[in-house]
């Protein structure tokens, strides 16, 4: 089925291509921000989930949502 409509298309490798070449660009800015991230961020971001004392931009009303 589908080499049918692969067939169907000129041009097939241009799409391959793109795809292929934004996969690569996402995970190299990814790569980049996760390497120039400075260290007191990510010890933060680290123990999130650890941390029992409220941010300072947590919203702490008291409505009982």
């Amino acid at each position: 089925m589908f080499k049918q409509f692969s067939n169907l298309i000129d041009g097939k490798e241009i799409y391959l291509l793109s795809s292929m070449g934004i996969f690569v660009v996402f995970f190299v800015v990814v790569g980049l921000l996760l390497l120039t991230m400075k260290k007191d961020e990510i010890k933060y971001m680290s123990e999130l989930p650890l941390n029992s004392e409220p941010s300072p931009n947590q919203n702490n009303d008291e409505r009982g949502s």
